[in-house]
């Protein structure tokens, strides 16, 4: 495959940065505009803002509007090299570095696949003191392989389409979930009377599964909580456990059928039930991780229980009366959640055929991710040629 070296620069018609409205001024929030932070950016694409902020927001701040299909880094800190694909018109805050292509000379999900495959090599360029940062001038200098345009479609494509049918996926699993719902709450109004409810902490433990460095895994699956939104896992961190390759924070053993429950910031959604985790995996401790006692509770209905938009509510008036550095609840905070205990196992069967197609369709992403992944690096160096 036939390429040139080019600046990252170079094929751009628009570098910028965002900005962040004053916290301290509520009108400026909670407006029509999306707004994203760089903890959105994981190697994703954006639907969605977690925030939203005012005109009166826009106006004053630094923060700028830019169009769909911008590939976007991250600067700062954690995130710094981290890489996204914006689906509708947005703004950012002033850690994002915001590339609006000029489609004459690179295709935007090109670009994108080329700084995933990159990742090391861009973040490994952050500097500062404590917290590792990128800056614009270092990202236009990025330099990049740049095949012909027809090339570089055909590769995006490619990967593309996998990541097309990710998507897919992960909106039948929302859908699944939803009918999940609607049955769980149809079963109690028609079978009230005929449960039992009970606390949480009758009925699963919460944190029980530790790591110890001590075991010693060749390899470790991290999920943090920037990992997972509503369910959906992005993308997992694949970590080497030594002493400077493991965060300190990765603790939590999940198997199969665990509920992650995020502890900081509950309004956020970070939250899901594990159906097909990978091996070696670990949860922040930023998660608490929900197991169920006893084969009568599946955790799918632990997982439902917690969830529901009044408990997450209720959680995150808790979490706003914390004394923690970010809004936090304590995982023993959830075993308030009352949960129904059933009288006979009809509603854990009706519960586990929906699930067991969400596990369908996880399986199936783990597949295609794995795939894309394998892919990546043979399309973008050269070994697999494109016609």
């Amino acid at each position: 495959m036939k390429s040139e070296k080019v600046k990252l620069e170079s094929v751009c018609k628009r570098v910028v940065s965002g900005g962040t409205p004053k916290s301290t001024v509520s009108d400026y929030y909670n407006g029509s505009i999306p707004w994203l932070n760089t903890k959105e950016v994981h190697f994703n694409r954006i639907y969605s803002t977690e925030k939203t902020i005012s005109d009166d927001g826009l106006k004053n701040s630094s923060a700028k509007w830019i169009p769909s299909h911008c590939v976007i880094i991250a600067m700062y800190g954690a995130t710094a090299g981290n890489v996204a694909i914006n689906m509708l018109p947005l703004t950012t805050n002033q850690a994002c570095c915001n590339l609006e292509l000029d489609e004459e000379k690179a295709d935007f999900r090109y670009i994108y696949y080329y700084l995933k495959y990159k990742y090391m090599d861009m973040s490994l360029l952050a500097n500062g003191g404590a917290q590792q940062n990128l800056n614009a001038k270092i990202i236009k200098d990025f330099p990049i392989s740049l095949p012909e345009l027809k090339v570089q479609r055909k590769i995006a494509s490619m990967l593309w389409s996998l990541d097309d049918k990710i998507a897919l996926n992960n909106k039948i699993n929302k859908n699944l979930e939803q009918q999940a719902r609607l049955t769980l709450n149809w079963w109690m109004v028609e079978h009230s009377g005929e449960y039992e409810s009970l606390p949480l902490s009758d009925i699963a433990t919460v944190n029980d599964n530790i790591y110890s460095p001590k075991e010693k895994w060749h390899f470790i699956n991290y999920l943090d909580t920037s990992s997972i939104t509503d369910g959906t896992i992005a993308e997992l961190q694949h970590i080497v456990p030594t002493i400077d390759k493991l965060p300190s924070r990765a603790r939590r053993k999940i198997i199969a059928n665990d509920v992650v429950f995020s502890t900081v910031r509950p309004n956020q959604h970070h939250f899901g039930i594990i159906k097909q985790p990978v091996p070696n995996m670990l949860a922040s401790t930023g998660f608490a991780v929900i197991r169920s006692k006893t084969k009568e509770i599946c955790n799918e209905l632990i997982y439902l229980r917690l969830t529901e938009d009044s408990f997450i509510e209720s959680m995150q008036q808790i979490a706003e009366q914390s004394t923690s550095t970010f809004p936090s609840i304590k995982p023993s905070d959830l075993y308030q959640c009352e949960i129904p205990c059933p009288l006979d196992d009809k509603l854990t069967i009706l519960l586990e055929n929906v699930f067991s197609i969400i596990a369908i369709n996880q399986k199936e992403n783990l597949g295609l991710s794995q795939l894309r992944d394998a892919l990546l690096p043979k399309l973008m160096n050269g070994e697999i040629e494109i016609y």
